[in-house]
């Protein structure tokens, strides 16, 4: 049987299995980087790919749409990870291993690139986290719990450690490999997932002033509808309202894709510590609840502000509606009043004409009369009754002729 693929495929089948989970011996320490974007747009985290290729030795007729390079370099196994608007450098080493920044591995490509989080796992081989690993965390803000139903222990302070890396420690001895692999993997996907989460926070704070500065402007210009009578006013109003649409329309364009990948973040990062399925450890909190408490907080504040942002828009198109509105209505009773006018001025003129066409027939009949005077003055021997008489008798005959005519002349007019 002969089919066509797909042109996709290939690459939603890549994506199945873009990400596998390395196996993790114990003790070990990991270390991971997360990059962003310098431009914003990706395309220096996607130009990343082929020199990263070139480090782990991979040839480029390979799989070169594959989202995570794994190779081993200097004792450490390296794995490169790139994501839509950033990419993670994550390398595993002995426990001892004390570089931050070992070379060879690709760390030079990123230069120049904003790090977003910095993670620092030390796994060990035993049940429970020695003291003196716990005695270097702050006891203020310490999570410390089992893991995996109680499988492992897991602790950590979210400080920055003095390589500012997030400390994280581990205690994995009743797993095997591939579940420390699986368990590590979790935890630098709640250290990354909780900064890019956190991203919009700052955000949303430095809108709050503009915001505020917006909706004053709207309440200022709604204010003025109402008293606004001539067409500037109205004009003016409406200029205002244009302008002030205009710029809440580029402040939600500037921060609609920021806010919306901060609700999709707290969701993966949600998952993720729905999955570390904790128990706290004596007075200790869990890594889920220590989150929480100071993630759910800020991502409100970022959905706030995005309805706050969406709720502006729609007041702004609802008041430019009923100005609009408010305009079309003053344009009616302008234009009824103007018609009202020219309705007065048809009904002067019609009754002007009329007085114009009664002197008229009274002028013409006037006229037709002297001239039948004088007719009747020439023939008067031949008349069978005296001038006067018949003047008298022609009148009303020549009146009726008169106003016939003129009444045949202007219906004529009326016609062409």
């Amino acid at each position: 049987m002969h089919w066509t693929e797909h042109g996709y495929r290939r690459l939603i089948d890549a994506e199945t299995h873009a990400r596998p989970v390395l196996p993790m011996a114990a003790p070990c320490r990991v270390r991971r980087l997360a990059f962003m974007s310098a431009q914003g747009t990706g395309d220096d985290l996607r130009a990343l790919h082929g020199r990263m290729l070139q480090i782990a030795g991979i040839s480029a007729d390979g799989p070169a749409w594959a989202r995570q390079l794994t190779f081993a370099r200097d004792g450490r196994t390296v794995t490169w990870e790139l994501h839509n608007e950033f990419a993670t450098l994550t390398w595993s080493a002995p426990i001892d291993d004390g570089e931050s920044a070992p070379e060879g591995i690709g760390l030079e490509l990123h230069a120049g690139l904003p790090v977003i989080s910095a993670t620092r796992i030390d796994l060990t081989a035993g049940d429970r986290i020695a003291e003196p690993a716990l005695s270097g965390f702050s006891p203020l803000s310490l999570s410390y719990s089992t893991i995996f139903d109680g499988q492992a222990e897991a602790a950590t302070d979210f400080h920055l450690d003095a390589d500012r890396f997030v400390r994280v420690e581990v205690a994995a001895g009743r797993c095997g490999n591939l579940r420390r692999g699986v368990i590590v993997r979790r935890l630098l996907e709640i250290e990354t997932y909780r900064s890019m989460a956190l991203l919009g926070l700052p955000l949303a704070r430095d809108l709050g002033g503009r915001v505020a500065d917006y909706e004053y402007r709207l309440t200022q210009i709604v204010r003025t509808i109402g008293l606004s009578q001539s067409a500037a006013e109205h004009q003016e109003t409406l200029a205002g309202l244009h302008a002030l649409s205009s710029e809440v329309g580029r402040t939600v364009e500037e921060t609609s894709f920021r806010f919306a990948a901060t609700q999709a973040y707290a969701d993966l990062l949600d998952n993720r510590l729905g999955r570390l399925r904790e128990a706290a450890i004596g007075e200790f909190t869990t890594i889920e609840r220590f989150i929480s408490n100071r993630a759910h907080p800020a991502i409100a504040t970022c959905r706030a502000m995005e309805k706050r942002l969406g709720a502006l828009t729609d007041k702004v198109q609802r008041s430019i509606e009923l100005l609009d509105a408010r305009i079309s209505l003053a344009i009616q009773v302008q234009n009824q009043s103007v018609l009202d006018g020219l309705s007065a001025t048809a009904r002067s003129q019609f009754r002007l004409q009329q007085t114009v066409e009664g002197l008229s027939i009274i002028a013409i009949s006037y006229y037709a009369l002297g001239l039948l005077g004088y007719l009747y003055e020439g023939f008067h021997a031949l008349l069978p009754a005296p001038k006067g008489t018949m003047l008298a008798l022609s009148a009303p005959l020549v009146l009726l002729l008169v106003f016939l005519g003129i009444r045949r002349i202007r219906q004529g007019t009326h016609h062409d």
